[in-house]
C-alpha cells in the first residue's frame, strides 16, 4: 500500500505471549498500520515472546519492569501510569494513544483529557471493580470507542460519553494460502480452539462427544492452554468428567498451537461453545481454512459474524441445540459444502487484515 504522513500511534502492550485472540488481533492491527503510514510507537515487556512477529519499522519502548497491573498494588500501579505518562509525553500533541485492552487503558489514568484516547472493547462485560474502576475514572478521557462486536459497540454506545465517538469494527486475519477439505478423516474430528476455562465452556463440547460417540466416530481436539488457577482446577474437572465416562480414546487436549494450518488440517467442524466472547477470531481463522463452525448465539461476537444456514450455524445455547445442529451438518453434505463456500467468501470480503486496517486508519485521519 501506499505509504504517506498519517497520524503517530503509542500503544502500551502488557501481555508478554501472543496466546489469546486480543494479543493475537493487537499484533496484526499494528503491524497494519505502520504498513499504511502510521509511525507505531509500542511499550511492552522485556520479556514478550513476540517481538519477531512485529513490524521492524516499529518504534520499541521496553517497561521498566513486569507490568502487572492491580488496583490491590495502588502504588505498583501508580508507577506504572506515571512511566507511560512520561513516554508519551515525549510524543507530538496529535500522538493518538491507542488502548487495544483494558490494561492499556488503565494505564492512561495520569494522561490529560485533551489526549486523543482510542478505545478498542474486545470482550467480557463492565460490571467487576476495575471495570467500574475504567467506566467512571478513564472513559470519560476517551474520545473514540470501537467495539469490535455488535454486542460490544452496543455497550460502549452505553458507557460512552456525550462527546465521544463509537465505531464498529470487526476484526480482521491475515489468509492463508489454501483452504483445508475437511472431512476426509476416518474419524469426524471436532475442535474446540481458546484458553482452557469456565467462560469458554469446553464442558460442554464433552457432553456433545459423549452423545455422538454411539453415533459416529468421532473425536475431540481441545486446542488452548490455562492461565488462572481457577483454569486450572476447572481443566481437572474436564479430564475427570472425561476418564468417568470412558471418552479418553476420542478426547484429546492438544495445548496451545500457533500453527493455524496444522490445526485446521486436523478439523473437520469447528465448535465454539463459549457463553460469552468478545468477538470469535477462531471462528473467521476456521471459515479462512475452509472448516465450518457451530457457535452459540448467546455468547455474543459469533453471532456477529455467522449468517446462520448460510456461512455457519448458530444454536442457541443449549446442549440439545448443539447435538441436532452437529447432526444436521455431519449428514447434509450439500449444506456443509455450500457454508465452506459462502464463509471463504465472507472472510476473503469482510475480515482480511488489510480491511480491518483500513478501518481504524479511516477514523484516525478523518473520523469516519
Amino acid at each position: 500500500m501506499e505509504e504517506h504522513n498519517k497520524h503517530s500511534i503509542f500503544c502500551p502492550m502488557i501481555t508478554p505471549t501472543d496466546h489469546g485472540g486480543g494479543i493475537k488481533s493487537t499484533i496484526t492491527l499494528m503491524n497494519g498500520l505502520q504498513s499504511i503510514g502510521h509511525q507505531v510507537t509500542l511499550a511492552v515487556p522485556k520479556n514478550c515472546d513476540y517481538l519477531a512477529k512485529l513490524n521492524p519499522a516499529i518504534t520499541l519502548l521496553f517497561f521498566d519492569s513486569t507490568p502487572t497491573i492491580s488496583l490491590f498494588q495502588p502504588i505498583r500501579y501508580i508507577i506504572l501510569c506515571r512511566w507511560i505518562k512520561k513516554q508519551f509525553t515525549k510524543f507530538n500533541s496529535d500522538t493518538v494513544y491507542f488502548c487495544s485492552d483494558r490494561p492499556a487503558l488503565m494505564l492512561a489514568l495520569l494522561l490529560s483529557k485533551k489526549t486523543p484516547l482510542y478505545y478498542v472493547s474486545r470482550g467480557w462485560f463492565y460490571t467487576n471493580w476495575s471495570a467500574i474502576f475504567l467506566r467512571w475514572l478513564i472513559f470519560p478521557k476517551v474520545s473514540v470507542f470501537v467495539g469490535i462486536s455488535h454486542k460490544q459497540f452496543n455497550l460502549m454506545q452505553r458507557y460512552a460519553s456525550s462527546e465521544a465517538s463509537v465505531y464498529l469494527i470487526e476484526n480482521g486475519i491475515p489468509m492463508p494460502d489454501k483452504p483445508t477439505v475437511p472431512i476426509q478423516n476416518t474419524s469426524i474430528q471436532l475442535a474446540t480452539i481458546g484458553g482452557i476455562c469456565r467462560r469458554k465452556n469446553q464442558w460442554q463440547a464433552i457432553c456433545l462427544v459423549q452423545l455422538l460417540k454411539p453415533l459416529y466416530p468421532v473425536k475431540l481436539l481441545i486446542f488452548g492452554t490455562t492461565v488462572t488457577t481457577e483454569d486450572k482446577r476447572y481443566k481437572l474437572m474436564l479430564e475427570r468428567i472425561i476418564r468417568q465416562n470412558h471418552l479418553d480414546d476420542c478426547i484429546e487436549f492438544k495445548g496451545y498451537e500457533s500453527d493455524f494450518a496444522l490445526i485446521y488440517s486436523q478439523t473437520d467442524i469447528a465448535l465454539s461453545t463459549a457463553t460469552e466472547e468478545g468477538f470469535g477470531r477462531t471462528l473467521i481463522e476456521a471459515m479462512s481454512y475452509g472448516v465450518p463452525v457451530i457457535a452459540s448465539d448467546k455468547s455474543g461476537g459469533p453471532s456477529t459474524i455467522i449468517s446462520h444456514l448460510s456461512d455457519g450455524l448458530l444454536y442457541d445455547g443449549s446442549l440439545h441445540d448443539l447435538v441436532a445442529k452437529t447432526n444436521q451438518l455431519i449428514g447434509d453434505n450439500t449444506l456443509r459444502n455450500n457454508i465452506i463456500t459462502k464463509a471463504l467468501e465472507k472472510v476473503k470480503s469482510k475480515y482480511t487484515d488489510e480491511a480491518m486496517c483500513e478501518k481504524y486508519s479511516n477514523i484516525i485521519e478523518h473520523g469516519s
